[in-house]
Parts: C-alpha cells; structure tokens; sequence
C-alpha cells in the first residue's frame, strides 16, 4: 500500500523527475527536435528593445517638452528634483539609443546567423 504522498506525487511536479525520471516539462525545439538556442535569450533581448525604447521617449521627450513648454515629466522631473543639469536627460535618451543600436545588432546577427546552413 502507498502512503498518501507517494499517491498524491507519483505523476511529479512540473520540472521535477516524475516515477520514472523523466523531467514533465519539454523545452522548445527546433525544426530538427534539438533545443532551440534562440527562445532562452529572446526575454533578455525584448527587454533590451523595451528598455531602449522606454529610455529615448523619457530622455528625448522630456528634453522637448521642457524646450516647448518649459515643463518636465518622468526622469527629467525627478531629474529636476535632484538638481540635476539638464543636458542629464539627453543622456538618457543617448543611452536608450545605445540600448536599441546593441538590440538591432544582436537581432540581425541572429538572423544572418540562422541562414546560413
């Protein structure tokens, strides 16, 4: 007879061996059935991309609307707050700009990469 937790837990939890030793959780593959390379490193470079993006409309933007409307918003308020000088928030719209340039390298090295055989 089973105990109540060997009945509860012989299907295993995901990720963890189950009876037999055979992990529940499949990663994604390939055409070929191989692990695929790509989906591990695809959050890091959606974040990169956001991050980028979140970075040139807060720097760059707020360096418009404090030019047109003398007005300031998100980091260039808190910027302003810490008495920061205003050249700072261009800054930050240079470094989202990095941000982007090295997630559009990384993309199009992952694609010129998966065409060739």
């Amino acid at each position: 007879m089973h105990s109540h937790w060997e009945g509860k837990h012989a299907m295993g939890k995901p990720g963890k061996p189950n009876v037999q030793g055979k992990s529940n959780v499949q990663g994604k593959r390939d055409s070929q059935g191989k692990p695929d390379k790509r989906a591990k490193g695809s959050s890091g470079q959606g974040l990169l991309w956001l991050f980028g993006v979140i970075l040139v409309v807060q720097g760059f933007g707020s360096a418009v609307t404090e030019a047109g409307w003398d007005t300031s918003f998100g980091v260039a308020g808190l910027l302003r707050a810490a008495h920061m000088p205003e050249w700072v928030t261009l800054l930050v719209g240079f470094v989202g700009v990095a941000l982007l340039g090295v997630a559009a390298r990384r993309h199009y090295a992952e694609r010129r990469a998966g065409r060739r055989p």
